[in-house]
């Protein structure tokens, strides 16, 4: 299934990194270029994604992206999109 979620990248100076940060799922990577940044956002939120349906946790959905430009229109914002083979995701019972 593909998931797509909003992101915010910000950069400081010339000196610092891109930073992406997708906050419906509390995610930050950063990388010294745009497209290194969204490959490590879409790795983190495939684990994430895949963590989620493999305990059985409630998944955060997306905010819808007009309200998420509401909030960040003077920002950069992306769409991050992630396929996960949800069959291939093994769930996990956890009993405390």
């Amino acid at each position: 299934m593909q998931y797509v979620y909003p992101a915010v990248v910000y950069k400081e100076s010339d000196q610092d990194p891109f930073v992406m940060v997708l906050p419906d799922v509390n995610i930050v990577c950063e990388g010294q270029s745009v497209e290194e940044a969204l490959i490590e956002a879409r790795a983190q939120l495939k684990i994430y994604l895949e963590c989620v349906l493999k305990f059985g946790a409630n998944l955060t959905r997306a905010t819808d992206f007009m309200q998420f430009k509401e909030k960040y229109k003077d920002e950069i914002l992306l769409l991050i999109e992630c396929d996960v083979n949800e069959d291939e995701v093994e769930e996990i019972s956890v009993l405390f």
